[in-house]
Order: C-alpha cells, then structure tokens, then sequence
C-alpha cells in the first residue's frame, strides 16, 4: 500500500494526536527511500474524558450534588459524549486534509463505539484499525504498529 496521503490518528478518551504520512527523500537524508516521517497536523485535549467522577458530579466544597444519580449511568453518559467529540473532531480532521487513508488507534474498550460515531465516509477512509492505547508512544515508533 502506498502511503501518501495517509494519516495516522491515536487517541483515548482524554487526547487525539493527528499525523500525516510523508516519505524521506532518500538521496538528502542518506536513508533507505522507503522511510516515512510523521508531522503532526492536529494534538488535542479532550478534558472532561480525564476527569474524575467526583470531579462531575460533585460542587465545589465536593459534596454529591445529586446523591440518587446512579454513578455507572453517569459515566457511560460523560464518556458517550467524550466519543461523539472525538468522532466529530476525527470528521473535521479527514474533512480538513482529505486523506486517501486512516490509521486509527484507540482502545479496545471504546474502539467500536468510536468507530460507529464516525461518518460513512471517513470509516471507509479506514485502512488499519488498532484497538490500542498508543497516544503516548514515541511518534517515531508509531508506524511500526500500523506497517510490517
């Protein structure tokens, strides 16, 4: 598969890293004319995916502001709008940079529900699709996970 045009998208419930795909030149760099580079297009924070339920539900002396809301409902709630964020930023990144290709990473835990949020076409986009956590690794070591 030829990967230009391609970008790589890793995220989690609480940040999207967005990368496009370009080729060395290898006769500047004197590396092998295969090897890709990454340049990151979009880093985004996803604030209220990394907050505490705690944090939600309480007032500002941390007191339950509601003591008969079921914890469980709220957090598939705060992480179902998390996921429809994401999906919708995820969009406006393929509607922004028109890529002929996606590799995705997000955890195995939400990565179906991530992915059925998603538009028609841009799930189409989809080449490889990791159910892994890969935000914090080393944007150097990213490729491998999604080519040979």
């Amino acid at each position: 598969m030829k990967l230009e045009n391609t970008i790589v998208i890793v995220a989690d419930l609480g940040e999207l890293k967005a990368y496009k795909i370009h080729e060395n030149d290898g006769a500047l760099s004197g590396e092998f004319p295969n090897s890709y580079r990454l340049e990151m297009i979009r880093d985004e924070n996803f604030i209220e995916g990394r907050k505490k339920m705690g944090e939600t539900l309480s007032d500002s002396t941390g007191r339950m502001i509601n003591d008969t809301l079921d914890e469980h409902d709220a957090i598939l709630e705060k992480d179902n709008r998390v996921l429809k964020d994401l999906a919708q930023t995820i969009d406006n990144i393929v509607k922004d940079e028109e890529p002929n290709h996606i590799f995705l990473a997000f955890p195995k835990e939400h990565n179906n529900q991530l992915v059925a949020k998603l538009r028609h076409d841009v799930k189409e986009l989809i080449e490889k699709n990791i159910p892994s956590d890969l935000v914090k690794t080393d944007k150097n070591k990213l490729l491998s996970h999604f080519i040979g």
